[in-house]
């Protein structure tokens, strides 16, 4: 069975520093990604994560501290300018939808600095797809 999620991203992304979490990151369990813009301003998916049961604003605290990986030292070895893009509205309806799609982001984008650790799909479905509206 194909599951289809609806999902809308935040306006931007937000560069990924200590003053632009208060007023950015949401209070709220979803979906993320860390990334960053060649010369053509392209983007390129450095890292997706899945916040739950923590906040979208908790996990990026705490990859701001170095108590989640990548740190803020890794993401800035990997790219000069590093940014933070999430799901800001989903018909995600359980963690295990969260699950899927960051799963359907890993795959499509490939990121670098997730290494081991890339989100997979939960097998409840024969396909993901995600429609951005």
């Amino acid at each position: 069975m194909k599951k289809t999620f609806n999902i809308t991203m935040s306006e931007r992304c937000f560069r990924f520093k200590p003053d632009a979490l208060g007023p950015h990151a949401p209070r709220t369990t979803g979906v993320y990604e860390f990334v960053t813009f060649d010369a053509q301003l392209r983007p390129e998916v450095l890292y997706v994560g899945v916040a739950h049961p923590d906040t979208l604003y908790d996990a990026l605290a705490a990859h701001l501290m170095g108590n989640r990986r990548p740190s803020k030292d890794e993401l800035f070895a990997a790219a000069k300018d590093v940014y933070f893009d999430y799901v800001a509205q989903s018909d995600a309806a359980s963690v295990e939808d969260l699950r899927d799609i960051a799963a359907s982001f890993a795959a499509k984008h490939k990121p670098k600095l997730n290494g081991s650790s890339l989100p997979t799909f939960t097998g409840r479905f024969s396909e993901v797809e995600l429609v951005e509206r």
